[in-house]
């Protein structure tokens, strides 16, 4: 008993700090609120903890990173994330791996590391967390596009650097057992190898054990429609899939980030009540919200300010090595990628993509990993090293993000754009309600003149909300283009999966279907680069006009309404 007296305590004192370092910080300061947190814990640091304060590797990334990972997962825009999933993926993947060897080809000389642990520092230090970012990114209302490359690649890289640390890990204790160094026991070529299947396996696996499990639990809410059996289903599903995938050698991120996404993807689109949704989305935002209140306070807890005034010429060097071998990925990727896909990311994009690397619950959980597992002077120096670049990022890249962002040109919403997204909200808002009412009307759970009351009001207000959306649509020409471009692109992405839906049903040879697919892809160009509304551009005919010229036929043309016609030729 008197241990779990001893974990509460030391729960109920870590909630304590946060409690006074929140207030402190939304009454009195302009920091972030994570920010505050992990100053606050850094002071106690100094001072010296009345309570000890044991964050280990497990309560990290067992206990804390699931609530997080999920809530991300369900928080997500499920449409957005399709849209960018490859650049996503170049930079969690591609990007990661390319960084984790920069960072061990430097690490062998710069910190006397044999390759095995240069390369086990390179997975632990370059796995993002941008929580401070993402907050600061919702005030200045930064992009949608911006906003979900940076939580797309944090959520995916966070997978594949446990994959990458854990391959290492394993590599150094079978070696250890066998009382052999890691150059004895293996060779680069076999590590290689083992890494790049892991990879494959905690990608491809996670995915589908996290999509069935996401699938699964829609079905059983679904079918009882219940607030409270939908939250424990949710949590059954978020760590299920995490300690499952975990104890099978795969990626339990992974898995956790698709369950959610299925989930919440399903439930949106299905008749579950509005009441299940909202209390499900919630209860995991609040989740998420301790679990990053204790991540950050007990950062600054434990943080190990002797380490840190013992190696901090090396620490210097750690954080220009990891903004380097980042800006050195980032770049040429993306460069790539704007030209083999589109729509381009600007450079100012690129920019805040770096400035965003901030390194610091998944890179903490891992070296308290290694040091559990090894401890001595090499888990001394990695911690020294993590510990200190995650102070550095957490304290100056998330407060001066604004800043750059507002250096790079990238604009935050006006009161315009905000006033028309509150107006869309609340319409949405009002649909809802109607809805809702509507059901319970037919499921006889409300009189009919409780109805009547209740739609005559929503119904008014709605009139109010069209009439305020039309007037400001009227007075800002620039939002109304805004509006049309991205309904345009939505509507020519519905075209080319009906196009290559029939193509796979049979219905359009292959052949055709690529030149239907083509002219699609010209116009979606068209529309995100803002060309205007798509069409035949003068002298360039679609291919299905052409088809009609070739057998003698022509149809009545009206190239100012047409949505559906490319740019490309025969």
């Amino acid at each position: 008993m008197a241990g779990v007296e001893e974990q509460l305590l030391t729960l109920l004192y870590l909630f304590g700090v946060a409690a006074v370092a929140g207030l402190l910080t939304v009454r009195y300061t302009r920091l972030q609120y994570t920010t505050g947190l992990l100053l606050a814990g850094l002071l106690i640091s100094v001072l010296g903890s009345p309570v000890e304060v044991a964050l280990t590797s497990d309560l990290i990334l067992l206990a804390l990173l699931p609530a997080l990972i999920f809530n991300d997962a369900i928080e997500i825009d499920v449409e957005a994330f399709r849209e960018n999933l490859v650049p996503i993926l170049v930079l969690a993947v591609v990007g990661l791996l390319f960084s984790i060897a920069l960072i061990a080809a430097i690490g062998q000389f710069a910190f006397g590391f044999s390759l095995a642990v240069a390369i086990l520092f390179g997975a632990i230090i370059m796995p993002t967390d941008p929580v401070s970012v993402l907050a600061i990114f919702e005030d200045l209302g930064v992009p949608e596009r911006l906003n979900i490359l940076v939580e797309g690649e944090s959520l995916l890289n966070d997978g594949v650097s446990i994959v990458v640390y854990s391959s290492v890990l394993a590599v150094f204790v079978e070696a250890r057992s066998r009382g052999l160094t890691v150059r004895e026991f293996t060779t680069i070529g076999a590590f290689i190898t083992d890494v790049g299947l892991g990879i494959v396996v905690a990608l491809v696996g996670g995915a589908l054990v996290g999509a069935a499990a996401g699938y699964v639990g829609y079905a059983l809410v679904s079918r009882v429609d219940d607030e409270l059996i939908a939250v424990v289903l949710s949590f059954l599903v978020a760590y299920g899939v995490f300690i499952l995938l975990d104890i099978l050698g795969s990626s339990g991120v992974i898995g956790t980030l698709t369950a959610g996404v299925v989930l919440a993807s399903r439930l949106s689109r299905t008749a579950v009540s509005p009441e299940t949704s909202y209390t499900v989305g919630a209860v995991w935002e609040y989740a998420a919200f301790i679990a990053n209140t204790l991540v950050f306070v007990a950062l600054g807890v434990i943080t190990p300010f002797d380490l840190l005034l013992e190696y901090g010429v090396q620490i210097a060097a750690a954080i220009v090595f990891v903004f380097l071998a980042r800006a050195v990925v980032v770049y040429p990727l993306v460069e790539l990628l704007n030209r083999r896909s589109s729509p381009a990311i600007p450079r100012g994009y690129q920019h805040v993509l770096v400035w965003s690397g901030i390194h610091a619950s998944v890179s903490i959980a891992l070296v308290l990993g290694f040091a559990e597992a090894f401890p001595g002077p090499l888990a001394e120096q990695l911690s020294a090293l993590v510990f200190g670049v995650a102070a550095f990022t957490l304290l100056v890249n998330g407060p001066t993000m604004g800043a750059v962002i507002s250096r790079v040109g990238i604009s935050g919403q006006r009161p315009s754009q905000r006033l028309y997204e509150a107006l869309i909200g609340r319409l949405h808002g009002v649909d809802a309600a109607l809805d809702t009412a509507e059901r319970l009307l037919e499921q006889d759970r409300i009189p009919t003149s409780v109805f009547d009351d209740l739609t005559t009001t929503y119904k008014r207000e709605r009139l109010e909300l069209e009439a305020a959306v039309e007037s400001l649509l009227a007075r800002y020409p620039d939002i109304r283009e805004h509006e049309e471009r991205l309904g345009r692109h939505r509507i020519l992405i519905a075209e080319f999966e009906a196009i290559r839906g029939a193509i796979k049903r049979g219905e359009i040879s292959q052949e055709v279907g690529d030149r239907l697919l083509r002219d699609v892809e010209a116009d979606i160009d068209r529309a995100l680069a803002d060309e205007g509304t798509p069409g035949p551009r003068p002298g360039r005919d679609p291919y299905w006009r052409h088809q009609l010229e070739q057998v003698g036929l022509d149809a009545e043309r009206d190239d100012d309404a047409t949505i559906g016609e490319g740019t490309e030729g025969p």
